[in-house]
């Protein structure tokens, strides 16, 4: 087939050079006859490469039957023979069958439901590989026109050829076609300027009688305003849909219609409704086994916050799913339910399958798994590291989603530590964010984790919000069965590993039961945390300046020789966490390389740090491993103002991908306002110096990009405040100079 079509094509364009059909058709072996058919053909705008079978419906029929189903969406093929005969038109019932099946008036294509997209057939594929070549050396209007008409004429377009449809102009496409353009483009446009043109097409539509495909269309301008969040549009358009669909019996569009209302109650936490929609979304699921029904009856559950019943179905998806990137979207996903519902390293297990690699548009829900898989099993740097990279990949859309979370897993590490203020502090800051894109579940939780002593009387029966109504009602009262009852309903719903977040902002109630010796159904890792066990000292090293150091919040007044500093801020940036480890070579190296005895200096070094630290001698101890020697934390915490540094300026980038500038700028002036001079002013060691210089390149790279996108936002002020501020840091910077001359 490619060598008939590349060889037409050829026999074309020499033609067009040579004007003389005779010598053509010499030199290519193919009758005269046969050149001027396809030349005639070619002339009037035909596809080429496809003819229309001898015992197909002229054009004009197959359209009066098309319109047919499209002006009247619930119109059964008997009462469209009827009707047909009685314009003097007889066809068999599977004829009728056989036009509305061509224009995809029948089923929706199981890879997209959303869309119009139908299977490649000979048709399609003809047509489409003649418009490429029409267009493929010559984009004049003619041939732009010429294109257009040959896709306007196509019953259904298919699946998978975006780079064609793109090409041409939208006002040359007809009212089905700009709905297939316009669906390509959801994910690459502002979501309210998709939702204006989908509207207006709609509209359009729903005027020239093609009121299937206006319900088609009012799928897609319903996903636009859940993205909007703004669920009360959603419901009176999905009743106008449901009104102008009729009696159809559609499964998959019945299906479709439902789990997006469901969807739209949720978001208005009317959950008795809701549960009702969802309960006739199952009974509609029946029908329909392909992993797009059952990935979607996953998420409209975990969108209910009923993680058990959202891996269920998640996993029922993956099953059945056709193809790799379908596998690694529900591995993802599936990664997701069971962290929530604490089953953390079966969800490790699952995520490892996905083999999903930064560069991958699933790599934000990858990373977002990870975190709060490694927040469960206590791997409290892990975890810091992976929810800084959900940040760092979240980009306008996605970061709705992701934001909630992570800012509250960020305050539920801080609260581990004992951190209390900067845990409060970080959920009063996003939850400005959090109420203007009108998350009104989320916002509920967030106000529920700051007022962890008042309790709602009536609580809402949305499975997260409820949870917290009876953690709180086992904090007032400290009975064990309120508390074994909140553990129960989370092990219900796949909210276990929630729990374990949550309780963090109820320390008193676990403080109590494991005073009087009662179990508390937590992971051991995390009992361990220092706001559970005043064992493990938690220590805050500020470096970015002069050193400070706090342990237990407490400012310890100590004094610091230069190789002391820089070998607490090693352990600082490496040794985070209980179970970390480094090689005592590398120590020994770079301290003392020249020495007759390395390993009796480390010891002493050893010695004066932890006397400094008030450090127990066997919480930081040399062990041998393996035929290494490795320094080796037992059973501390330290955290360090870069690793504070790292984390702002992540939330300020996703912020200011999304278009928050406002937001955006607080977190990168909090940012650099943690650099108070110099780091590591006086060490010289190799470390300290390649240390040093990664740092203050990292900081004069950001400074710069600040002070030009507040130029970008007409803010000379904040620019100019931050560069002299990091001026100061770094007198050297060339860069900072030019910018602030400029």
């Amino acid at each position: 087939m490619k060598r008939e079509l590349s060889v037409k094509f050829r026999i074309i364009e020499e033609y067009q050079k040579h004007k003389n059909l005779k010598i053509v058709a010499q030199n290519f072996n193919v009758h005269p006859s046969t050149i001027y058919r396809w030349l005639k053909k070619h002339k009037d705008n035909q596809c080429l490469f496809y003819h229309r079978p001898w015992n197909r419906l002229p054009q004009e029929i197959e359209t009066k039957i098309m319109l047919l189903k499209e002006n009247k969406p619930n119109l059964t093929l008997h009462q469209a023979k009827n009707l047909l005969k009685q314009e003097g038109i007889t066809i068999s019932i599977k004829g009728i069958y056989d036009v509305w099946n061509r224009y995809n008036l029948l089923r929706r294509l199981k890879k997209d439901p959303f869309s119009h997209f139908c299977e490649e057939t000979l048709e399609t594929k003809s047509s489409l590989d003649y418009v490429r070549y029409l267009l493929k050396n010559d984009k004049s209007p003619e041939n732009l026109k010429r294109g257009a008409e040959i896709l306007n004429r196509l019953p259904a377009y298919p699946i998978g050829n975006d780079d064609v449809i793109l090409t041409i102009p939208e006002h040359l496409l007809s009212l089905r076609r700009r709905f297939d353009r316009l669906y390509i483009q959801f994910s690459k446009m502002p979501t309210p300027e998709f939702y204006k043109k989908i509207n207006r097409l709609r509209c359009q539509m729903e005027k020239d009688g093609l009121l299937y495909s206006s319900i088609i269309a009012g799928l897609s301008e319903i996903l636009a305003l859940h993205w909007m969040r703004t669920p009360e549009k959603e419901l009176r358009l999905n009743e106008l849909l449901n009104k102008r669909k009729g009696r159809l019996r559609d499964p998959v569009l019945n299906f479709l219609l439902t789990f997006l209302a469901a969807t739209a109650e949720i978001e208005l936490v009317r959950i008795d409704r809701a549960k009702r929609l969802i309960h006739k979304t199952q009974r509609l699921l029946k029908n329909l086994h392909h992993a797009i029904f059952y990935e979607s009856m996953g998420d409209v559950m975990s969108f209910l916050s009923d993680y058990s019943s959202s891996f269920n179905y998640h996993r029922k998806a993956l099953e059945t799913a056709e193809d790799e990137d379908e596998r690694k979207r529900l591995l993802a996903k599936i990664g997701i339910d069971l962290a929530l519902a604490g089953r953390y390293r079966k969800a490790g297990s699952y995520l490892k399958l996905a083999k999903i690699n930064a560069n991958e548009i699933y790599y934000e829900s990858y990373c977002l798994a990870r975190a709060l898989s490694n927040f469960g099993l206590g791997r409290i740097e892990q975890c810091m590291d992976y929810l800084q990279k959900t940040l760092e990949k979240s980009e306008k859309e996605q970061l709705r989603n992701t934001i909630f979370t992570t800012i509250c897993c960020n305050s539920a590490l801080y609260m581990a530590m004992g951190e209390k203020e900067k845990a409060y502090e970080l959920l009063n800051r996003y939850l400005k964010l959090i109420k203007k894109y009108r998350l009104n579940r989320e916002t509920m939780i967030m106000e529920n984790l700051l007022a962890p002593d008042s309790i709602d009387n009536h609580p809402i029966k949305l499975p997260t919000i409820y949870l917290l109504y009876l953690l709180k009602k086992a904090k007032n009262s400290l009975k064990v069965g309120d508390y074994l009852e909140a553990v129960r309903y989370a092990q219900k719903y796949g909210l276990t590993g929630y729990l374990h977040r949550c309780v963090f902002f109820l320390p008193e109630l676990i403080l109590h039961h494991l005073d009087k010796g009662r179990g508390v159904m937590l992971p051991k890792s995390l009992i361990q945390l220092p706001v559970f066990n005043k064992n493990f000292p938690f220590y805050e090293l500020k470096f970015l300046g002069a050193t400070i150091i706090y342990r237990n919040h407490s400012y310890l007044k100590i004094k610091i020789n230069p190789q002391m500093n820089a070998f607490l801020i090693n352990l600082g940036l490496n040794l985070r966490e209980p179970g970390k480890s480094i090689p005592v070579e590398d120590t020994i190296k770079n301290f003392w390389q020249r020495s007759s005895d390395p390993l009796g200096r480390l010891y002493h070094l050893l010695v004066q740090t932890r006397d400094a630290l008030k450090l127990p001698s066997h919480f930081l101890s040399i062990e041998n491993i393996g035929n290494k020697k490795f320094l080796v934390n037992k059973g501390f915490y330290i955290w360090t103002d870069y690793n504070y540094f790292e984390i702002q300026l992540a939330q300020a980038k996703a912020l200011e991908r999304a278009g928050e500038w406002g937001f955006a700028r607080k977190e990168y002036l909090r940012a650099f306002n943690l650099f108070r001079g110099e780091p590591f002013k006086k060490n010289f060691d190799d470390w300290s110096v390649n240390m040093r210089f990664k740092i203050l390149s990292q900081l004069e790279t950001e400074a710069i990009n600040f002070a030009k996108s507040c130029l970008e936002h007409r803010n000379k002020t904040d620019a100019r405040h931050i560069l002299e501020k990091v001026l100061k840091v770094i007198p050297d910077s060339e860069e900072i100079r030019k910018l602030l001359d400029g």
